[in-house]
């Protein structure tokens, strides 16, 4: 049974056709094909935690985002992941500026410049798609298109994204997307930097139990991101981040947990990846940072 908060609803399609279609055009279409895989799983960090990144990087809290009424949560699920390899690369020494990014223009690339309008009218995109529109196409920044905007939102899912803004996102590609699907791939991915969207039908509880995790429960058809792990200890898992606010999971958030975020045990967090719709983003062409004019 679906369960979900008041006001949202799915917007990730199950269609493994067209998941398998982009996967067959990428140099690396699964992580296990990744140098980074090569990585022994003991040479890793015992834990990585993705908003502490953020916050070293930008010296802001990781960023709390809403859809709103919209099944947008593909594109929103694809944000997060970014922010992760966007926040890791700026820590370790990219002279690049943190910015938000439009989630519009992903949905609205995703659905009609990738995806031809497959879906008909309805709401909601796949992974693999958003993964091929941000790899492809690239990606905008929010000060480019406005703040996030559900009319705008539908408008752009239904139209695909105006030409203008079309043409200035291909200064801002990822350069690799690859498929990650278990964890102990998604430790390696966070580990070398790369952030994951994760799209599957697996719902959880919205409570936070001591420890911070949430509960497997229910059916969801959504798009999230994993945006941390603990590989060891007698809870190993991954951090899922949700965009349903701050305000709809409840319960203690251990080490500065985002709202909108909890731990996930290992084995759901494999049962979602065998989904086979969860994507780790490389190399970001990001944002240089600002040259400042001083005046003395």
């Amino acid at each position: 049974m679906a369960e979900y908060p008041d006001g949202f609803g799915p917007g990730w399609e199950p269609r493994p056709e067209d998941v398998a279609e982009v996967q067959g055009e990428l140099p690396i279409p699964a992580f296990g094909q990744a140098p980074a895989d090569e990585i022994p799983i003991e040479d890793i960090p015992d834990e990585m935690l993705g908003w502490k990144i953020f916050e070293k990087a930008t010296g802001k809290p990781w960023p709390v985002i809403n859809q709103g009424s919209i099944g947008s949560c593909v594109a929103h699920g694809t944000v997060s992941a970014m922010y992760f390899t966007m926040a890791y690369e700026i820590a370790n020494g990219d002279r690049e500026e943190w910015k938000p990014l439009s989630r519009e223009v992903i949905y609205g690339g995703s659905r009609i410049e990738v995806g031809k309008g497959r879906l008909g009218r309805g709401d909601g995109s796949i992974g693999a798609w958003a993964a091929k529109w941000c790899k492809e196409y690239g990606v905008a920044p929010e000060d480019l298109v406005g703040a996030y905007d559900v009319s705008r939102c539908k408008t752009f899912g239904a139209h695909g994204v105006p030409d203008d803004i079309e043409a200035k996102c291909k200064d801002h590609k990822v350069a690799d997307v690859t498929m990650v699907t278990n964890f102990e791939e998604a430790c390696k991915a966070l580990a070398s930097g790369y952030g994951i969207s994760i799209c599957s039908g697996q719902g959880f509880s919205m409570t936070r139990d001591k420890d911070g995790f949430a509960s497997p429960r229910g059916h969801w058809a959504h798009c999230m991101a994993i945006i941390g792990y603990r590989k060891s200890g007698h809870r190993p898992g991954c951090v899922i981040v949700n965009s349903w606010g701050g305000s709809t999971t409840g319960g203690p958030q251990p080490d500065g947990l985002p709202p909108s975020a909890w731990w996930c045990e290992a084995d759901t967090i494999n049962r979602i990846l065998r989904e086979e719709d969860s994507w780790a983003f490389s190399g970001f062409a990001g944002f240089p940072a600002r040259k400042l004019n001083w005046i003395i």
